[in-house]
């Protein structure tokens, strides 16, 4: 293989690590939001009275939509208008919800939050085993004298051990909280 066609693949390679890792961040950014308004890390804390909710079923899970009065917990912002879909269903009057800055409101709850990491986790995961894939997709991935780069002094063997790491561990985070959203909803009922 000559230089030029050499050049013009590792280019190739790496603009395809660039739009894979842009496409990541901002799968990331885009899962990260709801995040931090499930687990309560953003938005305006506050109470929902609802007098006026209805039930929503949608197979095992009952859910419910309520408008009502939020004020905010430092007693700063209050909305008697305000409408929360999709809140579960709860034993007592004040509901415990988060503003976002759209306006919006979402309850806090662990097991979104725990669903909403291990979608995160599996972003990463994937990016970093697609990474992966790309730096050892030709038969012959090397670097200078003709070495395999897994065999090539830092930073490429480095790189790739990194990568391998990174997509194994962010899978088992994934696979983490995909449990801790099945787990900690049984949990807060014996608790």
């Amino acid at each position: 293989m000559d230089v030029k066609a050499s050049l013009s693949l590792t280019l190739f390679g790496l603009l395809l690590a660039t739009g894979v890792i842009t496409l990541a961040a901002w799968l990331v950014s885009l899962a990260w939001s709801p995040f931090s308004y499930h687990a309560a890390l953003a938005g305006t804390p506050g109470t929902l009275t609802a007098p006026h909710c209805h039930v929503t079923v949608s197979g095992k899970y009952r859910m419910r939509d309520c408008t009502g009065t939020f004020v905010a917990l430092n007693g700063t912002f209050t909305d008697t208008s305000a409408h929360a879909y999709e809140v579960a269903l709860i034993d007592d009057d004040a509901i415990r919800l988060q503003r976002r800055s759209d306006g919006g409101y979402t309850q806090p709850r662990s097991s979104a939050a725990a669903m909403d990491l291990a979608v995160v986790f599996g972003i990463v995961s994937g990016a970093a085993a697609l990474l992966l894939f790309l730096c050892l997709m030709p038969l012959r991935v090397s670097f200078g004298e003709g070495t395999r780069l897994g065999s090539n002094p830092q930073p490429w063997g480095a790189l790739l051990w990194l990568l391998s790491r990174l997509s194994v561990g962010a899978a088992f985070a994934a696979a983490a909280g995909l449990v801790m959203m099945i787990v900690l909803p049984f949990a807060g009922r014996f608790l």
